[in-house]
């Protein structure tokens, strides 16, 4: 099982990353979010000066972002700077399409977009759209002067069917944040479902996912014998992002009735404890609503996660609990487990999974 990072692109998120690598941290991808936080591809490009052996990517390029060509020329100006260590995760956007007020693109959008970048890569022509204009476009960069297009892979983040099926049928790899299971109890089988979901598409489109990457992104913690999950140490860790179900029903209400019933049951205590203080009106929440993605709890939001959501939304237990979960993701397919440190706590993330979960995975290898 190898281990990553997602980072926000926060001052000093380059050394951070090196310093992962020292600790034997195998990739890190940086959150493509611009109202929120900074250029991922910046980021990137500080990170592969810093380090040698770390791969660097984006978690998640989003198509609305930036167009096919624009993302492909970053990245591989990227590549040009750290050689075969780069990867292109893209999504459908979350939050880095919520804080704009919008909702996730369609997938058969991201799926376009995916072929583009990948034929862009290749050298091959795609169509270009421009308003009502459209045009035939293929990279023409001086060669060996700018950038570095080769043994760049693209992965797709995908949970539902549909997004699942374009993986198989288009990607290079997989990104999965398991939204649909309990991480600590189901997150085996959905993992499982999923990837035979993915390898039937593939298989349909006369490809194959057996060499794929695979990478799961997930909330971690490791907890004290003893130590509750919403303990205040706890929550500092993984609190902002065990809300993630949450700013989901903030930004579309409608999803109430299908979230599972632990989290329902918390709705009234979030839109009391949480969204009534926000200054601003319904028809701006989604301003507010993500201002602590990935990185803290806004006010009132402690109150309302409690044990049995932190455990189901985050790779959070004691040390030998976590190490049991891995061994089994691994067992049904993922190489990779992504883990989400806040910015302040990334070094003492790094620090805990080297010293308390390698060597329990590394016995089990034994």
């Amino acid at each position: 099982m190898e281990v990553g990072l997602v980072l926000l692109g926060h001052d000093g998120a380059w050394d951070d990353a090196a310093y992962a690598e020292e600790h034997g941290f195998h990739t890190v991808g940086f959150v493509d979010s611009p109202l929120l936080y900074a250029d991922p591809f910046v980021a990137m490009a500080l990170t592969a000066e810093r380090t040698s052996t770390l791969r660097i990517g984006a978690m998640l390029a989003i198509p609305s972002n930036r167009n096919a060509a624009s993302c492909v020329n970053a990245i591989a100006t990227v590549n040009r700077l750290a050689p075969g260590r780069t990867f292109l995760g893209i999504g459908t956007g979350f939050t880095g399409r919520a804080v704009f007020g919008l909702g996730a693109l369609p997938v058969a959008r991201f799926a376009e977009y995916v072929r583009s970048c990948r034929a862009l890569l290749d050298g091959e022509e795609v169509l270009h759209r421009d308003g009502e204009q459209s045009r035939q476009i293929r990279l023409r960069h001086a060669e060996g002067r700018y950038i570095d297009t080769t043994r760049i892979p693209i992965y797709m983040a995908a949970d539902g069917p549909r997004a699942l099926a374009a993986t198989g049928e288009a990607a290079d790899g997989w990104i999965t944040s398991l939204q649909f299971s309990h991480f600590m109890e189901t997150s085996v089988e959905v993992l499982g479902g999923a990837w035979t979901a993915i390898k039937r598409s593939a298989a349909a489109a006369g490809r194959s996912m057996d060499d794929a990457y695979t990478m799961a992104s997930a909330g971690f913690c490791v907890l004290d014998e003893g130590e509750s999950p919403t303990s205040p140490r706890a929550l500092e860790h993984i609190g902002a992002y065990a809300m993630l179900p949450f700013h989901a029903y903030a930004d579309n209400p409608a999803i109430a009735d299908h979230l599972p019933p632990p989290i329902r049951d918390r709705l009234d205590i979030y839109e009391r404890e949480v969204l009534a203080r926000f200054d601003v009106g319904a028809d701006r929440r989604y301003q507010e609503t993500h201002r602590g993605h990935l990185s803290h709890l806004l006010e009132g939001e402690a109150e309302v996660l409690t044990d049995e959501i932190v455990r189901m939304t985050t790779l959070t237990g004691t040390a030998q609990e976590i190490a049991d979960v891995l061994r089994r993701l691994e067992g049904a397919g993922l190489r990779n487990v992504t883990l989400n440190p806040p910015p302040r706590l990334v070094r003492e993330t790094v620090r805990t999974y080297a010293e308390k979960v390698a060597p329990l995975l590394a016995q089990t290898t034994a």
